[in-house]
């Protein structure tokens, strides 16, 4: 199962992303890089790779785009077809497209779509992105969906550690999350 920080860095950055913010994609999934470890951290310095090359493609420095997206391509390479649920063929696809544009000047449909195909497994979990009553930080919270049904409990934020207290409210179908800070502790 993805961590919350991965999850909701992944989720930060693809909204950036789709928006062609690649810059801004690249700040939110670098952050989230300098948080996780592993096999996570790795897709995240891809996708950081991939948005500095299409940012430098835009700009005209093709040059830079190459080197920044072989890169992105060789740590791809490192990684496993499947990971944690996460299918990364939709990301050598769009990175194998990225480079065949970045031979020429930019145009508008060089600008790849999202891999529809990476997308974090969630193992039957409900997942809610939020933001630390603290320190702002994007986050998601994870409930098994037998605890969706009006739980109250106190979970660390995985930025600043400090203690939020999560309520779970079933409203129908749907699910609210609500974070608030849990200063007594």
């Amino acid at each position: 199962m993805a961590s919350p920080t991965f999850s909701a860095s992944l989720e930060a950055g693809r909204e950036l992303f789709e928006k062609g913010a690649f810059h801004v994609a690249h700040e939110a999934w670098e952050s989230g890089w300098r948080r996780t470890r592993g096999s996570e951290r790795q897709v995240l310095q891809v996708l950081v790779l991939w948005t500095a090359g299409l940012h430098h493609h835009e700009r005209g420095n093709l040059t830079g785009a190459n080197r920044l997206l072989l890169r992105a391509m060789e740590k791809l390479g490192q990684l496993d077809e499947t990971l944690d649920g996460l299918d990364l063929e939709g990301l050598r696809e769009g990175l194998v497209t990225s480079l065949e544009h970045a031979r020429h000047p930019w145009v508008p449909s060089a600008r790849p779509a999202w891999p529809p195909s990476l997308v974090a497994s969630m193992d039957a979990q409900l997942e809610h992105a939020s933001r630390c009553p603290y320190c702002g930080e994007a986050v998601v919270v994870s409930c098994a969906p037998e605890e969706a049904g009006g739980a109250s409990y106190v979970e660390d934020c995985p930025v600043c550690c400090r203690p939020w207290q999560v309520e779970l409210v079933r409203d129908g179908d749907s699910v609210r999350v609500s974070l608030g800070r849990d200063d007594a502790q």
